[in-house]
């Protein structure tokens, strides 16, 4: 019986770690959408395949050429931006 409560445990621990990033970002998700859409489309971002380091790079580079995302809402972004195509 323990070793099914753990294992109950643990699955549902695994199930919430890969629903999170999608589900727990909408606010990311929105205004990635919004900023990167300004420029060009938002199908250039979505395929796009990078680690959260080379996002960071990007992001950085956009903020400079204008994208409107907030010191605090940096880190946000990346993370979203880093699960996509994962």
């Amino acid at each position: 019986m323990k070793n099914f409560i753990v294992f109950l445990v643990s699955c549902t621990f695994l199930f919430l770690l890969l629903i999170s990033p999608a589900s727990a970002q909408p606010e990311a998700k929105a205004l990635v959408e919004k900023e990167c859409s300004k420029c060009h489309g938002i199908a250039k971002v979505n395929k796009a395949s990078k680690d959260a380091a080379a996002w960071e790079k990007t992001v950085n580079r956009m903020i400079k050429k204008g994208a409107a995302i907030k010191p605090e809402e940096k880190d946000a972004v990346i993370k979203y931006l880093s699960t996509l195509n994962k």
